[in-house]
């Protein structure tokens, strides 16, 4: 009897394992959202060129209690960089735009680093934070044209740092947000316009620099801070000022951090970086241009130094032990992006949060952190 009893009860453990296994990733999501107190959020994951796995979560925006879900479109924060990169690249491809030219050639003035004026500022140091700009400088006054900060006729030291060019990493948004003034230089265009007609529309993927441009902008998330207040409501920034011209002096900000995009578009490009430039049989770049914007810098044009970023894509070494990863994250109080990439697995991870908790781990937001191990571990190699 005693035997009979303890089979049983192996047999009802089994059952119960195997259907908690059944619901443990969504459970285990769930747990992970609410734990780190997430307003809404979008996960996509790709495996060998297609979306594998999708999952909303929480609201777009509270006060409706409208829940966020795949047409909800999010804020990527610096995860523009990444994406403003992939097109510039494309500029290079073209010849518009050159990586170790000076970008004073450019805008039509001198711009070198005061303390070190022999070594070229170029696009490959911008692209990869190695440009020794400071943004603590001009850059902190925000209706300062770009010439006013930058022309090295007015000698303002205080937008460089004392090193040379190339010679150290130092993440710079200002350096970032010139790569939109350059585009609007080299195509005529707004930089919004350069980059739908050339990157989102072959593509489809409906995307844009300000959220009143995407496709439905009634759809856009409201934008919370880490402790759950609003940070910027639906309505507020759909009616942010916006400039469609074509205006390098000023638009010097807007690739920083002003993307809006959905998740399974986000995840798609993640898929096209992994295709080496292809996507539903669109070349958007080259396979070699892929691989240089994944490469490290260092010895490459004028830059001298190892940095954590190849050409706007972050060489990420520390989400699985022995293995790089590839892309970029954006934080912005409590919005939260990353994308990352692994050619090698084909694996691709998309995640965008509305508010979160912010707190990072090693670099990289512990949401985000805590989301990719799941991931990984159900679809990984």
């Amino acid at each position: 009897m005693k035997r009979i009893v303890v089979l049983l009860l192996a047999v009802m453990l089994c059952l119960t394992v195997a259907s908690a296994e059944e619901q443990t990733l969504e459970d285990r999501l769930a747990r992970t959202f609410k734990n780190l107190k997430t307003t809404g959020a979008v996960l996509c994951v790709a495996k060998d060129g297609e979306i594998v796995y999708e999952y909303y979560y929480g609201y777009a925006d509270k006060r409706t209690k409208e829940k966020a879900n795949e047409e909800s479109y999010f804020r990527t924060a610096s995860v523009t960089k990444l994406v403003t990169g992939i097109h510039v690249m494309q500029l290079v491809e073209q010849g518009a735009l050159e990586l170790d030219t000076s970008i004073g050639d450019y805008l039509g003035y001198e711009i070198k680093n005061l303390y070190h004026p022999k070594i070229p500022v170029t696009l490959r140091h911008l692209m990869s934070h190695t440009s020794s700009l400071n943004p603590n400088g001009g850059y902190s006054v925000s209706s300062r044209p770009l010439q006013q900060i930058l022309d090295a006729k007015l000698r303002r030291k205080g937008n460089w740092y004392d090193y040379e060019p190339g010679s150290k990493y130092k993440y710079s948004n200002f350096g970032a947000g010139i790569m939109g003034s350059l585009v609007e230089i080299a195509t005529g265009k707004n930089v919004n316009d350069s980059m739908t007609e050339t990157l989102f529309e072959p593509l489809g993927i409906d995307a844009a620099l300000h959220p009143s441009l995407v496709k439905e902008p009634e759809k856009i998330t409201t934008q919370y801070m880490a402790d759950g207040s609003v940070m910027k409501a639906r309505k507020t920034a759909i009616n942010s000022k916006w400039d469609a011209g074509v205006n390098p002096e000023m638009h010097f900000r807007i690739t920083v951090g002003s993307l809006w995009i959905r998740g399974r578009d986000l995840c798609r490009l993640g898929i096209m970086m992994v295709q080496e430039g292809a996507l539903e049989g669109k070349q958007v770049l080259k396979p070699e241009t892929v691989q240089l914007m994944m490469d490290d810098q260092n010895g490459k044009g004028y830059v001298t130094v190892s940095s954590p970023y190849g050409l706007c894509v972050n060489r990420v070494d520390n989400l699985v032990k022995g293995k790089m990863f590839y892309g970029h994250q954006g934080l912005s109080e409590g919005v939260l992006c990353n994308l990352y990439w692994d050619p090698q697995s084909q694996f691709v991870f998309a995640l965008i949060s509305n508010g979160c908790n912010s707190k990072m781990s090693d670099h990289i937001g512990v949401l985000s952190r805590r989301v990719f191990e799941l991931m990984w571990e159900e679809f990984g190699e």
